[in-house]
Protein backbone atom coordinates (compact mmCIF):
# COMPACT_ATOMS: atom_id res chain seq x y z
CA UNK A 1 0.00 0.00 0.00
CA UNK A 2 2.81 2.40 0.88
CA UNK A 3 4.49 1.74 -2.47
CA UNK A 4 1.27 2.44 -4.38
CA UNK A 5 0.75 5.69 -2.47
CA UNK A 6 4.34 6.77 -3.14
CA UNK A 7 3.87 6.20 -6.88
CA UNK A 8 0.59 8.11 -7.00
CA UNK A 9 1.97 11.24 -5.24
CA UNK A 10 5.19 12.74 -6.69
CA UNK A 11 7.54 13.58 -3.84
CA UNK A 12 9.10 16.61 -5.57
CA UNK A 13 5.90 18.21 -6.79
CA UNK A 14 5.75 21.90 -5.87
CA UNK A 15 2.65 22.93 -3.98
CA UNK A 16 1.65 26.58 -4.25
CA UNK A 17 1.16 28.30 -0.89
CA UNK A 18 -2.46 28.68 0.13
CA UNK A 19 -3.76 32.16 -0.61
CA UNK A 20 -4.06 34.15 2.60
CA UNK A 21 -1.82 31.79 4.56
CA UNK A 22 0.28 33.47 7.24
CA UNK A 23 4.01 33.91 6.49
CA UNK A 24 6.24 31.48 8.38
CA UNK A 25 7.82 32.94 11.49
CA UNK A 26 10.76 30.54 11.37
CA UNK A 27 11.56 31.42 7.75
CA UNK A 28 11.32 35.15 8.41
CA UNK A 29 13.51 34.85 11.50
CA UNK A 30 16.08 32.99 9.42
CA UNK A 31 16.00 35.74 6.80
CA UNK A 32 16.35 38.41 9.49
CA UNK A 33 19.40 36.56 10.78
CA UNK A 34 20.92 36.47 7.31
CA UNK A 35 20.42 40.22 7.01
CA UNK A 36 22.39 40.76 10.20
CA UNK A 37 25.39 38.99 8.63
CA UNK A 38 25.53 41.88 6.15
CA UNK A 39 27.22 40.19 3.22
CA UNK A 40 25.98 40.39 -0.35
CA UNK A 41 25.35 36.65 -0.42
CA UNK A 42 23.46 36.61 2.90
CA UNK A 43 21.29 39.55 1.80
CA UNK A 44 20.54 37.74 -1.47
CA UNK A 45 19.39 34.67 0.45
CA UNK A 46 17.30 36.78 2.82
CA UNK A 47 15.58 38.51 -0.11
CA UNK A 48 14.65 35.18 -1.68
CA UNK A 49 13.15 33.96 1.61
CA UNK A 50 11.11 37.14 2.05
CA UNK A 51 9.89 36.90 -1.53
CA UNK A 52 8.92 33.25 -1.05
CA UNK A 53 6.92 34.18 2.05
CA UNK A 54 5.22 36.94 0.04
CA UNK A 55 3.61 34.24 -2.05
CA UNK A 56 1.51 33.50 1.03
CA UNK A 57 0.75 37.15 1.83
CA UNK A 58 1.31 39.33 -1.27
CA UNK A 59 0.07 42.51 0.43
CA UNK A 60 2.13 42.20 3.63
CA UNK A 61 3.74 45.66 3.82
CA UNK A 62 6.39 44.56 6.31
CA UNK A 63 7.54 41.67 4.14
CA UNK A 64 7.50 43.77 0.98
CA UNK A 65 9.75 46.36 2.58
CA UNK A 66 12.03 43.71 4.10
CA UNK A 67 12.48 42.13 0.66
CA UNK A 68 13.23 45.49 -0.99
CA UNK A 69 15.64 46.40 1.81
CA UNK A 70 17.49 43.10 1.44
CA UNK A 71 17.94 43.60 -2.30
CA UNK A 72 19.07 47.18 -1.71
CA UNK A 73 21.60 45.99 0.86
CA UNK A 74 23.08 43.44 -1.55
CA UNK A 75 23.36 46.09 -4.27
CA UNK A 76 24.89 48.58 -1.84
CA UNK A 77 27.57 46.10 -0.78
CA UNK A 78 28.40 45.05 -4.34
CA UNK A 79 28.58 48.60 -5.72
CA UNK A 80 30.17 50.63 -2.90
CA UNK A 81 26.83 52.25 -2.14
CA UNK A 82 26.86 54.12 -5.45
CA UNK A 83 28.58 56.87 -3.52
CA UNK A 84 30.50 59.96 -4.60
CA UNK A 85 34.31 60.13 -4.65
CA UNK A 86 36.88 62.85 -5.25
CA UNK A 87 37.01 61.58 -8.83
CA UNK A 88 33.24 61.75 -9.36
CA UNK A 89 31.17 58.59 -8.93
CA UNK A 90 31.77 54.84 -8.65
CA UNK A 91 29.80 53.99 -11.80
CA UNK A 92 31.34 51.14 -13.82
CA UNK A 93 29.85 48.72 -16.37
CA UNK A 94 29.94 45.92 -13.77
CA UNK A 95 28.11 47.99 -11.18
CA UNK A 96 25.57 49.22 -13.71
CA UNK A 97 24.84 45.59 -14.52
CA UNK A 98 24.00 44.97 -10.84
CA UNK A 99 21.68 47.98 -10.73
CA UNK A 100 20.01 46.98 -13.96
CA UNK A 101 19.45 43.42 -12.76
CA UNK A 102 18.09 44.15 -9.29
CA UNK A 103 17.10 47.83 -9.13
CA UNK A 104 13.67 47.52 -10.72
CA UNK A 105 12.98 44.38 -8.67
CA UNK A 106 13.64 46.26 -5.42
CA UNK A 107 11.66 49.32 -6.51
CA UNK A 108 8.59 47.26 -7.40
CA UNK A 109 8.60 45.69 -3.94
CA UNK A 110 9.14 49.02 -2.20
CA UNK A 111 6.32 50.68 -4.13
CA UNK A 112 3.96 47.86 -3.22
CA UNK A 113 5.04 48.16 0.40
CA UNK A 114 4.29 51.88 0.45
CA UNK A 115 0.92 51.28 -1.16
CA UNK A 116 0.03 48.80 1.56
CA UNK A 117 0.69 51.07 4.55
CA UNK A 118 0.97 54.68 5.66
CA UNK A 119 4.47 55.83 4.70
CA UNK A 120 7.01 56.28 7.46
CA UNK A 121 10.70 57.19 7.49
CA UNK A 122 11.96 53.65 6.93
CA UNK A 123 9.55 52.93 4.09
CA UNK A 124 10.37 56.18 2.29
CA UNK A 125 14.11 55.60 2.72
CA UNK A 126 13.87 52.06 1.31
CA UNK A 127 11.84 53.36 -1.63
CA UNK A 128 14.41 56.12 -2.20
CA UNK A 129 17.32 53.66 -2.26
CA UNK A 130 15.41 51.38 -4.62
CA UNK A 131 14.64 54.25 -6.95
CA UNK A 132 18.23 55.47 -6.91
CA UNK A 133 19.60 52.03 -7.77
CA UNK A 134 16.90 51.37 -10.38
CA UNK A 135 17.83 54.42 -12.45
CA UNK A 136 21.59 54.41 -11.85
CA UNK A 137 22.28 51.80 -14.52
CA UNK A 138 21.45 54.50 -17.08
CA UNK A 139 23.81 56.97 -15.42
CA UNK A 140 22.28 59.10 -12.69
CA UNK A 141 24.33 62.16 -13.66
CA UNK A 142 22.95 62.04 -17.21
CA UNK A 143 19.42 61.81 -15.85
CA UNK A 144 19.79 64.71 -13.41
CA UNK A 145 18.28 67.11 -15.96
CA UNK A 146 15.31 64.84 -16.70
CA UNK A 147 12.15 63.89 -14.86
CA UNK A 148 14.13 61.13 -13.16
CA UNK A 149 16.44 63.71 -11.60
CA UNK A 150 13.49 65.80 -10.45
CA UNK A 151 11.85 62.77 -8.84
CA UNK A 152 15.12 61.83 -7.13
CA UNK A 153 15.49 65.36 -5.73
CA UNK A 154 11.87 65.48 -4.54
CA UNK A 155 12.25 62.17 -2.70
CA UNK A 156 15.31 63.57 -0.95
CA UNK A 157 13.46 66.76 -0.05
CA UNK A 158 10.57 64.75 1.41
CA UNK A 159 12.90 62.78 3.65
CA UNK A 160 14.77 65.94 4.64
CA UNK A 161 11.58 67.79 5.58
CA UNK A 162 9.59 65.02 7.25
CA UNK A 163 12.29 62.92 8.90
CA UNK A 164 15.41 65.03 9.57
CA UNK A 165 16.69 62.60 12.21
CA UNK A 166 16.26 59.39 10.24
CA UNK A 167 19.50 57.60 9.39
CA UNK A 168 21.66 60.61 10.19
CA UNK A 169 19.46 62.98 8.14
CA UNK A 170 19.77 60.86 5.04
CA UNK A 171 17.58 63.32 3.12
CA UNK A 172 20.15 66.10 3.42
CA UNK A 173 22.96 63.64 2.67
CA UNK A 174 21.49 62.45 -0.62
CA UNK A 175 20.64 66.01 -1.66
CA UNK A 176 24.25 66.98 -1.03
CA UNK A 177 25.39 64.25 -3.42
CA UNK A 178 22.77 65.18 -5.99
CA UNK A 179 23.74 68.85 -6.14
CA UNK A 180 27.43 67.88 -6.14
CA UNK A 181 27.32 65.62 -9.21
CA UNK A 182 24.41 67.08 -11.20
CA UNK A 183 25.45 69.18 -14.21
CA UNK A 184 24.52 72.84 -14.63
CA UNK A 185 21.93 74.29 -14.27
CA UNK A 186 20.67 71.77 -11.69
CA UNK A 187 23.99 71.20 -9.96
CA UNK A 188 24.89 73.71 -7.27
CA UNK A 189 28.17 73.75 -5.30
CA UNK A 190 26.63 75.99 -2.63
CA UNK A 191 23.61 73.71 -2.16
CA UNK A 192 25.87 70.64 -2.16
CA UNK A 193 28.06 71.78 0.72
CA UNK A 194 25.15 73.38 2.59
CA UNK A 195 23.21 70.10 2.58
CA UNK A 196 26.30 68.08 3.50
CA UNK A 197 26.90 70.30 6.53
CA UNK A 198 23.20 70.24 7.41
CA UNK A 199 23.35 66.43 7.54
CA UNK A 200 26.18 66.67 10.09
CA UNK A 201 24.32 69.29 12.13
CA UNK A 202 21.00 67.44 12.21
CA UNK A 203 22.04 63.82 11.82
CA UNK A 204 25.34 63.85 13.65
CA UNK A 205 29.00 63.37 12.62
CA UNK A 206 28.52 59.90 11.15
CA UNK A 207 31.20 58.44 8.89
CA UNK A 208 28.95 58.95 5.87
CA UNK A 209 28.11 62.54 6.70
CA UNK A 210 31.71 63.53 7.39
CA UNK A 211 32.86 61.73 4.24
CA UNK A 212 30.41 63.71 2.12
CA UNK A 213 31.56 67.01 3.65
CA UNK A 214 35.18 66.04 2.94
CA UNK A 215 34.61 64.92 -0.67
CA UNK A 216 32.44 67.91 -1.58
CA UNK A 217 34.81 70.37 0.12
CA UNK A 218 37.77 68.84 -1.72
CA UNK A 219 35.91 69.07 -5.02
CA UNK A 220 35.36 72.78 -4.38
CA UNK A 221 39.01 73.44 -3.65
CA UNK A 222 38.52 73.67 0.11
CA UNK A 223 41.33 71.53 1.47
CA UNK A 224 41.14 72.82 5.05
CA UNK A 225 37.67 71.56 5.96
Amino acid sequence: LKKRLAKSQPVDAEVAPEAGAKPGRVAIARADGLMRKRTAASCDKAALIYEEELRKAPADAGLLLKAADAINAAMRIRTDGNTITIDGTVETPAKKAVWKRDGARALALAERGLAAKAPDARALAIRFDSFMFSCSHKGLIKQALTGTGTKYKNMGLELQKRYPRHDGDVGSAVLACFFHVAPWPVGSPSKAIANAKKAVQRGGPTLRNLYYVAVISYGQGDYET
